[in-house]
């Protein structure tokens, strides 16, 4: 006798407004079946059926996911190009060199401003 399908039943308990379980399992089979058929784990998964339908449903995020990066790139590329730069990693290399010479800056200021400070103090 050949083992069974186990089929993912993504319930996790409801909540108290909505107790009840799903009427189908992922795939939609019907039937009654026992709790060891059941999974909510994608690892004891062994349904055709639902693994297929999660390998479409991957893929599809993962279309989307480069979709949003080529996007964001995109995005990125125009505004490089409207600050004069030939492309992002000239843009960030210059963004990089301005915050070390800020950071400088900055630490000559405030090494000026407690010599001021330290000078001033005897006046006090």
């Amino acid at each position: 006798m050949s083992k069974r399908a186990v089929h993912l039943y993504p319930w996790d308990g409801g909540t108290e407004a909505d107790q009840d379980p799903p009427e189908h399992v992922y795939c939609g089979t019907e039937g009654s079946m026992e709790d060891d058929q059941l999974s909510g784990d994608w690892r004891y998964v062994t349904c055709k059926r639902c693994l297929k339908i999660r390998v479409k449903e991957l893929a599809t995020r993962a279309a989307e996911e480069r979709e949003q990066k080529i996007r964001l790139f995109d995005e990125a590329q125009a505004i490089t190009l409207t600050q004069g730069h030939a492309n992002i990693s000239t843009a960030i290399k210059c963004l990089i060199r301005e915050r070390n010479e800020l950071k400088a800056e900055l630490d000559r200021v405030r090494a000026d401003r407690n010599a001021l400070l330290q000078a001033g103090a005897d006046l006090l």
